[in-house]
């Protein structure tokens, strides 16, 4: 018997970024390798699949989001990055053009922060990344609703700029990329890094402080974003109660409610 109407799945944003994994899998297959096809289109298949899920479970949203957020991150970080030894930090990209070679940071930049964002937003934070996961199991409720500073561009790009530097600083001295055991090791030496920073500012700035305050690869995806596809479009904004369900559902910590008040897209 068919589905009523209203509980009728749309399959077209699913399918939509159903293709758009598999579209970058066949481009990186034709540069790289045949593993970036098999990696994202498994990425892209994952990602239906929690879509899917999530419209006949929508109660257990934030619970889909985090499994699929941890299988691919612990699948980034542990098998593609301290088994196989690619490291998808921003450093790298200098490390790997010092050394005139293209790896996974490269590829993530691409990809995850300038190609998803016009289709998908920053899918990638709330979907892969593994020290997103981290934050988000760390933090707490009190804490996502204190204090939480609103990103500074110049913060931002001073920090991206001051990690541009660094990198082609330690490129030259002593280059993690030409050998692959240092470069497993400064992999975990990042994470640490970040993670340890990211713990620290929370309680100062609140909750996801490194994402939403320091990362570079957000900082560059923010020039593509604003251009998505998808953005948060308030609709019939008068008959907005203001009981800010939209920010408590919200994956990335979005002040979703004040951009309904303001009749803003984001």
């Amino acid at each position: 018997m068919a589905l009523p109407k209203k509980n009728m799945l749309d399959l077209k944003i699913p399918l939509i970024s159903l293709g758009v994994f598999i579209g970058i899998g066949l481009i990186v297959w034709w540069f790289r390798h045949i593993m970036y096809f098999y990696l994202f289109t498994g990425i892209g298949f994952l990602d239906f699949g929690t879509r899917v899920l999530v419209h006949y479970y929508p109660k257990i949203r934030q619970f889909l989001r985090l499994c699929l957020q941890l299988l691919l991150g612990s699948f980034l970080l542990f098998w593609l990055g301290l088994v196989i030894g690619v490291n998808f930090q921003f450093p790298e990209i200098f490390f790997d053009a010092y050394e005139g070679v293209v790896t996974g940071a490269l590829i993530q930049l691409v990809v995850a922060r300038l190609i998803l964002p016009f289709f998908l937003g920053n899918a990638f934070c709330s979907r892969a990344c593994w020290t997103g996961f981290f934050f988000e199991m760390t933090n707490t409720k009190k804490q996502d609703k204190s204090k939480n500073v609103p990103r500074s561009k110049i913060i931002a790009w001073t920090y991206l700029i001051s990690l541009v530097c660094i990198s082609l600083f330690v490129a030259f001295l002593w280059n993690p990329a030409a050998d692959i055991e240092t470069r497993k090791w400064w992999i975990i030496g990042e994470n640490l890094f970040i993670i340890s920073v990211g713990f620290i500012l929370t309680f100062f700035v609140g909750s996801r402080a490194y994402c939403r305050i320091l990362c570079p690869f957000i900082t560059i995806s923010g020039l593509i974003s604003p251009l998505s596809l998808f953005k948060i479009t308030p609709i019939n904004t008068d008959n907005c109660t203001n009981c800010k369900k939209c920010d408590d559902n919200c994956p990335m910590l979005i002040d979703v409610n004040t951009y309904v008040i303001n009749k803003e897209n984001k």
